[in-house]
């Protein structure tokens, strides 16, 4: 995957929703995702990041202690966004919730396969981080997972507490292996899929 075109398009957009970074952080996480996916999150340095952003590798410190606190950036606004994503179809109060699972799953499908190739780097490399950040991560991480729950939980009252967290759970969960497993085709069609089998598991009888 290179970065031209829809690829470098879908990196800006995901880094310019953080609004808590200045214009040169930006440029600096920008330029650091893009490598990343061309070339991996291992074989990508400081001074790599630094030439692509226009400054020098050094210079990168002033704004961030190393890559991996890059990663971690890049990670938080992951979840920045799907926290925001999500609340704002779970705040559409003119839908019904049922209405608003279907719409909750059919946006995180599209945001997981707009954002592939970052995605699978971003959770690749989550174990491997501090496990003070990780744990943290984890949690915030935890706390979009409840907000899902809570919502099958209107829509499934027959399900008891731990059934709905298995279920999102499940659900959220087919999105990585279905993108590692890089089908190929139509990312729409892949997506339609995918959503159908998120809903499957979300419906799923009760025990």
């Amino acid at each position: 995957m290179t970065s031209d075109g829809p690829v470098m398009a879908e990196l800006e957009a995901f880094v310019g929703s953080g609004r808590k970074h200045g214009a040169r952080k930006r440029v600096i996480l920008l330029q650091a995702a893009r490598l990343f996916v061309e070339r991996g999150y291992d074989l990508t340095g400081i001074d790599d990041i630094g030439a692509a952003a226009g400054v020098s590798g050094p210079a990168v410190y002033r704004h961030f202690a190393g890559k991996q606190a890059i990663l971690i950036a890049l990670i938080e606004l992951s979840l920045e966004r799907l926290g925001e994503g999500g609340r704002a179809v779970l705040t559409a109060r003119e839908q019904s919730p049922e209405e608003r699972l279907v719409a909750l799953i059919e946006w995180f499908a599209a945001f997981a396969l707009e954002n592939q190739e970052l995605m699978l780097i971003l959770q690749g490399e989550l174990p491997r981080l501090p496990e003070e950040d990780r744990r943290r991560l984890i949690r915030e991480m935890r706390v979009v997972r409840e907000e899902w729950v809570s919502l099958l939980l209107q829509v499934r009252p027959d399900l008891s507490a731990l059934g709905a967290q298995i279920a999102v759970i499940s659900a959220m969960g087919m999105v990585t292996p279905v993108i590692a497993a890089r089908l190929g085709g139509d990312v729409a069609v892949v997506r339609d899929h995918l959503r159908a089998q998120m809903l499957a598991a979300m419906r799923a009888p009760a025990p």
